[in-house]
């Protein structure tokens, strides 16, 4: 990171606090840098750090900033909003300065994981999350991030040094690792705070779900994340990758 030292970039979609707390952090923490924000919607915070500065923007349309301007990109819950993956890393390659670092993290696509089995698909309403998700982002005509979409796609865009790292996210405070019992404790707060409006839009707009099949399904969930017999993770990964310096 040290690298950093003038314009940095966050592109974010509808994460509000998170993705601008982000922001907000990496400029105290690199007062000489710019940073600026996009997002679709008018929801960042209006008390910032002097260096930040929060833009409307939609990324799939071709970015308005000149070649070869920031000097590192950061990309954050875009899984599912992207409609050309290829297309947005090419606009993120050419908006990178030469030596200038990108760096992606997401979800895996909804996929709740479980590595003894205690998951399953086909009986469980966190094993049919995943499931969900994916058909219903086809339906709109969106693409959720699958295993090696984010390196495949900042390589073809022509990033080098490219470095992939997983991190699991226990869906509950399940875990015996100290660590990963506190990740799984944060994550089933934030998680609980508003299933329903987390699944409205996609299983009640899109799949054409009733508020009843809704809330019956929420409520097998919310049963399920408070059983610790039940090891289910989403997995996260960050990627990062550098322009070449003789691009």
């Amino acid at each position: 990171m040290a690298s950093v030292s003038r314009t940095s970039l966050l592109a974010s979609r509808d994460e509000a606090l998170r993705a601008w707390l982000w922001a907000i952090d990496f400029a105290d923490k690199f007062p000489n840098c710019n940073v600026m924000g996009t997002d679709i919607s008018p929801i960042q915070p209006s008390w910032v750090p002097p260096n930040v500065r929060f833009e409307i923007d939609d990324y799939n349309k071709e970015w308005t900033y000149n070649s070869d301007f920031f000097d590192f990109i950061h990309l954050r819950w875009l899984s599912g909003t992207v409609k050309d993956w290829s297309a947005f890393y090419k606009e993120a390659y050419r908006c990178c300065k030469p030596g200038g670092y990108i760096e992606h993290f997401d979800g895996s696509c909804g996929t709740v994981f479980s590595d003894d089995g205690s998951v399953k698909t086909e009986v469980h309403a966190l094993g049919q999350w995943g499931p969900m998700w994916d058909e219903g982002a086809r339906r709109i005509g969106q693409q959720l991030l699958s295993n090696g979409m984010m390196e495949s796609g900042m390589k073809e865009a022509g990033f080098v040094n490219v470095i992939v790292k997983d991190y699991k996210v226990p869906v509950s405070p399940w875990s015996k690792d100290k660590k990963l019992n506190e990740v799984g404790l944060y994550f089933y707060t934030t998680l609980n705070q508003d299933l329903e409006g987390i699944v409205q839009f996609m299983f009640g707009n899109v799949m054409g779900w009733t508020p009843e099949e809704i809330t019956i399904y929420i409520k097998h969930l919310k049963k399920e994340l408070k059983d610790m017999d039940l090891h289910g993770y989403f997995n996260f990964r960050m990627v990062y990758g550098q322009k070449p310096l003789d691009a």
